[in-house]
């Protein structure tokens, strides 16, 4: 048990009463006999008095009592139990300073409309080609083959044929093109559809007159080398076809206010058209002057919509002269109340389509 004790530094067990008057008195009777106390004995222990007679040690307090086989593998076991998990944690600390865990790392969130987008073809660079490319495409003429030639080749692949399936014979003029939809055909392909007005002569002679109409064309396009270029010749196609829309209903009139404002709505668009709108409009309005060439002819209709507060809007039909015909049109026209010297009057504030 002692040998326990020193190992794991266990404390000293405490003595019984018995046994510390024991060690005082045999201490004592060494000194009277000339001998040396035993070593680890206290220096100055009490004396101790002979004449009163010692008491038997009482040696029920502590007894030792030997330990059984199985709870000595018990403790061992627990004790190497505790070490283990000790060194493991150890282990586990020292670890994580030398070599710490790798933080997992989460892949960037992609979105599949833009990681598809990254292929398209660029729409204003496509649109720009294929306009363009139509008007050389549907422009020729026989006397001057060559021109058509040069100006297909600035949008085609290099060695590609320039007549584009032109035969060499008549005379057709494109007075406008209009890009339109671009649709995505693969990866850095597409398909641009283009509005084109072309101008021709039918007829031969007294009889000969130039027609102009709209016609569709699809021009194949593609992304390489950093441009867009016309990949093949392209195609006729059909026109947009009229749909129907129902026109929502008429809002209510203030009948009232509309014929309080007839006047001042007529001598705006009159000053308007002739280039002194800013002298009849409201004070801060902004309303661009109108383009020559036309003539103030009358107000057909004006109704302001029923409503509250210093800002009234109504719709007015006005009519124009122009190029020897009259013109009708509808505008949206915005009043605002104005007031100086204790008076209101209404003034056109803004003036726009219907």
């Amino acid at each position: 048990m002692k040998l326990l004790r020193k190992v794991f530094r266990l404390p000293q067990k405490d003595k019984a009463g018995g046994e510390e008057f024991a060690d005082a008195l045999a201490s004592r009777t060494r000194r009277k006999a000339g001998e040396q106390p035993e070593a680890g004995a206290p220096e100055d222990a009490p004396a101790v008095r002979t004449d009163v007679p010692a008491r038997r040690p009482d040696t029920s307090a502590w007894t030792e009592e030997d330990e059984g086989s199985g709870s000595v593998v018990a403790r061992r076991t627990g004790r190497i139990a505790v070490w283990a998990v000790i060194g493991l944690f150890a282990f586990i600390g020292v670890r994580s300073v030398i070599a710490p865990p790798q933080q997992p790392t989460t892949a960037p969130k992609t979105n599949p409309q833009a990681e598809a987008a990254k292929d398209d073809v660029p729409e204003a660079a496509a649109q720009q080609v294929a306009a363009r490319f139509a008007r050389s495409y549907l422009t020729w003429s026989k006397d001057d083959p060559d021109s058509r030639a040069t100006e297909l080749a600035r949008d085609l692949p290099k060695g590609a044929d320039t007549k584009a399936g032109w035969d060499g014979q008549g005379l057709q003029l494109v007075a406008q093109t209009i890009p339109g939809a671009v649709t995505q055909t693969s990866a850095h392909q597409a398909r641009v559809s283009v509005d084109v007005r072309v101008s021709n002569t039918q007829g031969t002679g007294s009889k000969a007159k130039t027609v102009s109409s709209w016609v569709g064309l699809e021009v194949p396009v593609a992304e390489t080398s950093g441009r867009v270029i016309v990949t093949g010749q392209p195609a006729l196609v059909g026109l947009a076809q009229p749909v129907t829309w129902k026109e929502p209903g008429a809002p209510d009139t203030d009948i009232e206010l509309s014929e309080r404002t007839r006047t001042t709505v007529a001598n705006f668009f009159e000053a308007w058209v002739d280039g002194t709108a800013d002298q009849s409009a409201a004070p801060g309005a902004r309303i661009a002057p109108l383009g020559g060439g036309l003539t103030w002819h009358s107000l057909d209709t004006w109704a302001v919509e029923t409503g509250s507060g210093s800002r009234r809007t109504g719709l007015a039909t006005v009519r124009w002269e122009l190029a020897g015909a009259e013109l009708q049109q509808t505008y949206r026209v915005t009043l605002t109340q104005v007031s100086a010297d204790g008076a209101s009057r209404w003034q056109v504030w803004q003036v726009t389509s219907q």
